[in-house]
């Protein structure tokens, strides 16, 4: 900011603060105009498996991504069954870190998701994050915990379980194409077996402290696979193990099959 307000004066220098796409006509041409975007590093999902590392993770790299919410009745944020999201790809010259603070950005794509695809990237992430911190050299218990949290122990209508409400229950589920139903299923098949792997992972890593704390978040993970169970009209089972272990050492293990019973903006500056 400084580096413009010097060069065109700080009252002729605006900041667009969202990631929304910006009409130049709009704007008026006697102010210089930034738009700041937060933006992550962008891998293919085979890249992403390569890099294993939290260096390999934020270096050497020249494709970001930004997202920006959107609802087809114009307001930024709706419930999950009518948020959208637009997803924007850019690619710069050269790779981060340089030794220059600012790249140009040589493309930039975008792809629009509708609801159920934004269900099913966001469960996606949260699989992908969840085996990433289990594979790790060494364990981030804190992040660790923080993403199990996240995705076991949320409010009722928020989380994990809110796409499974809005997409799977099989009222709602009619609405949309099968072929996204079925994806977005074996996404929380996957989902509920990297929590158990996720729980595993921690029970072995905590001290005695921390008991009480892992028996609560088995207990969310417990409601959780119940309630997913009724949801999806398949029976997705925890395991408890205790010839490992006594007390403490847990497997989990999912079994399925057919239930019996069903209960009721372009940036302002081309640069990254």
């Amino acid at each position: 900011m400084k580096l413009y307000a010097d060069k065109f004066g700080i009252d002729n220098v605006k900041i667009i603060q969202d990631s929304n796409k910006v009409n130049p006509k709009d704007l008026d041409p006697k102010y210089a105009y930034i738009q700041v975007t937060y933006v992550t590093p962008f891998f293919e999902e085979k890249e992403a498996e390569e890099r294993r590392t939290d260096f390999e993770m934020h270096h050497n790299i020249n494709r970001f991504v930004f997202e920006t919410p959107f609802t087809l009745s114009g307001k930024k944020h709706g419930g999950v069954e009518e948020q959208c999201k637009r997803r924007t790809i850019l690619t710069t010259s050269h790779l981060f870190p340089y030794v220059k603070k600012r790249i140009q950005v040589i493309s930039q794509t975008s792809t629009e998701l509708n609801p159920i695809e934004v269900a099913i990237d966001e469960m996606s992430k949260k699989v992908s994050e969840l085996n990433q911190l289990c594979t790790m050299e060494e364990v981030d218990m804190i992040r660790l915990q923080l993403k199990l949290q996240g995705s076991v122990s949320v409010k009722v209508n928020a989380g994990p379980m809110a796409y499974a409400r809005a997409f799977l229950e099989e009222t709602n589920a009619k609405r949309y194409p099968d072929n996204q139903v079925k994806l977005l299923k074996e996404i929380f098949r996957q989902f509920a077996e990297a929590c158990g792997h996720a729980l595993d992972v921690n029970e072995r890593l905590i001290k005695e402290d921390q008991f009480e704390y892992q028996g609560e978040m088995k207990s969310h993970y417990k409601d959780m696979l119940s309630e997913l169970s009724v949801v999806m009209n398949e029976q997705i089972a925890y395991k408890e193990d205790s010839a490992k272990h006594p007390g403490m050492e847990r497997t989990y293990s999912r079994v399925i099959h057919r239930a019996s019973t069903s209960v009721p903006a372009t940036p302002a500056n081309p640069d990254a």
